[in-house]
């Protein structure tokens, strides 16, 4: 079975602590930057996909708080530098977001492919 866990990292801008999570919302935000499409972010580069990213974020965690909040990507640039940016690790959070987990705790990846039948080291598989 497959399971998605939500990951989370707060951070402080001003007197407002935010929590940045990747969330249907915000992938439907991301989306919605990029022209339709969610893979328009892999044509960024990746300063201004973490930007945009971020503002996503930004932007859902203050709407679930009722908070009047518009951030873009331009405005997310001026508050964080690349290295910023890097700490908070945007890219891997989007990744492991959309890459679930499995029951033992392992992300399944396409190189895994399906499994069919469970052999020992020693068996010969038929061929």
């Amino acid at each position: 079975m497959i399971t998605l866990r939500l990951e989370e990292k707060q951070i402080q801008i001003g007197d407002r602590t935010y929590v940045l999570r990747m969330n249907m919302s915000v992938l439907e935000r991301i989306q919605e930057a990029c022209g339709g499409e969610i893979k328009g972010l892999m044509h960024k580069n990746m300063y201004d996909g973490n930007a945009i990213t971020v503002a996503a974020m930004l932007n859902d965690y203050a709407e679930d708080q009722g908070w009047e909040q518009d951030w873009t990507d331009r405005k997310v640039k001026k508050l964080f530098n690349p290295a910023m940016m890097k700490m908070l690790d945007v890219t891997g959070m989007f990744f492991r977001a959309m890459t679930p987990e499995t029951e033992e705790g392992t992300a399944k990846t396409a190189a895994d492919g399906p499994k069919t039948e469970e052999t020992k080291p020693d068996e010969d598989p038929g061929n």
